[in-house]
């Protein structure tokens, strides 16, 4: 009989019901415990969920002995800080993007979780989509040759949360750049392989957010606390040779909203949002678009592959040691904006 994975959930906000769901899915996993600074929140959480024991202090859930992992579920200016408590007290974790404020967080991160021989994966959940995978099995494939170039876009024209701390950059580090930027640039930079980035050429531009009497498509947000950029464009270099370009915003006047990106190989290429394989056949230029493709969730698969890597003691599929180069291509983003020139990575 297979072990029972006993977790914890730390943060009972708008995210903690999409980590829920999945540990539910999961035969061989118990919520025993849910923490949040709201007791309300917690209680809610619980009572919907089933889960037997609430905690307004993380260090009481984390002394429950029989929990072996937890999932950070909190604005990002506490993942380090709890990533690192839960470390200690001995559990694995799977911990919300961003990993943390910036990469200097972020590798302190890796090196608690080395000391303390436990796992940490960072929720980059859009690896999973059933699109995402479908195109990296043709880009494994050597369909599309060898990947140049790529374009990551996680544009609204109008979407700053109305909920929660996404405008205040003291809280979150950022604004859609480490948000949802975060999970597209780590999506293309998973497509085309993981290379190794070694320079960012940036810009952020605050011109929208701060203002009043703009439409808002989660409703109206409090532009007197938003302080963070409404728009980011990037370039990253690579060691391969190969480049991404990078727009990322929460406002920006431009078409239309894309959450998407495409990879531009030798041979062919391929995107998301919309689904498309760009060949060259029989004298002439095809754009193929792939059908039944299985829906997935991809918050389910992403809390099935951690708890299957606590299960049978394997690698999670997005090791924090991955994780980081996205923080470090968003610090750098941020730093050469700030400094009007290109930076180099290490």
């Amino acid at each position: 009989m297979a072990k029972t994975i006993n977790v914890g959930i730390i943060g009972a906000g708008f995210i903690s019901p999409y980590h829920l769901k999945g540990y539910r899915k999961c035969t061989n996993v118990e919520v025993v415990a849910i923490c949040d600074v709201v007791s309300e929140r917690a209680e809610e959480m619980a009572e919907r969920f089933e889960i037997p024991r609430t905690f307004t202090s993380v260090d009481k859930l984390l002394a429950i002995k029989e929990i072996d992992a937890v999932s950070v579920c909190t604005p990002n200016i506490n993942h380090k800080q709890l990533t690192l408590k839960a470390l200690s007290a001995g559990k694995h974790v799977l911990c919300e993007k961003p990993m943390a404020m910036n990469a200097r967080q972020g590798q302190t991160m890796i090196d608690a979780a080395r000391k303390a021989r436990r796992k940490l994966m960072i929720a980059l959940n859009n690896r999973f989509r059933a699109e995402a995978q479908f195109i990296k099995r043709i880009i494994d494939s050597g369909k599309l040759g060898k990947p140049y170039y790529a374009r990551s876009q996680s544009i609204r024209r109008r979407g700053v949360p109305s909920w929660g701390v996404f405008g205040q950059k003291k809280l979150q580090g950022g604004g859609p750049l480490i948000d949802i930027g975060v999970h597209m640039i780590d999506l293309t930079w998973y497509l085309m392989g993981c290379p190794k980035p070694v320079s960012v050429s940036g810009k952020t531009y605050e011109t929208i957010g701060a203002t009043p009497g703009h439409v808002g498509m989660f409703g109206a947000w409090d532009h007197k606390t938003y302080d963070v950029e409404d728009l980011a464009v990037a370039l990253v270099r690579f060691a391969d040779g190969a480049t991404m370009s990078i727009e990322s915003s929460f406002c920006a006047n431009l078409d239309k909203d894309v959450y998407g990106c495409q990879i531009v190989g030798d041979k062919g290429g391929a995107g998301i949002d919309p689904l498309r394989v760009q060949i060259e056949m029989g004298g002439h230029l095809m754009d193929c678009t792939p059908t039944h493709i299985p829906e997935n969730n991809m918050y389910d698969e992403e809390i099935a592959a951690f708890v299957d890597a606590v299960a049978k003691n394997k690698p999670v599929p997005i090791p924090a040691t991955e994780a980081i180069w996205t923080t470090k291509i968003i610090d750098a983003i941020y730093a050469s904006s700030k400094a009007n020139r290109e930076i180099r990575l290490k």
